[in-house]
């Protein structure tokens, strides 16, 4: 399958603009927020987060 992508990747961009490490550590930081409340939610269904 070839590529047809342009340029660099958001990746890429974020790297140059030395952005890269914080974008990374706060989408895990959402994951894990919103893993949390998924298994909140599975024991206790009623209660609303």
């Amino acid at each position: 399958m070839e590529q047809n992508n342009i340029g660099s990747s958001f990746d890429d961009f974020l790297r140059e603009e030395a952005l890269l490490d914080e974008v990374t550590a706060v989408a895990e930081e959402r994951v894990i927020v919103w893993q949390i409340a998924e298994d909140m939610n599975a024991q206790n269904p009623t209660q609303n987060c």
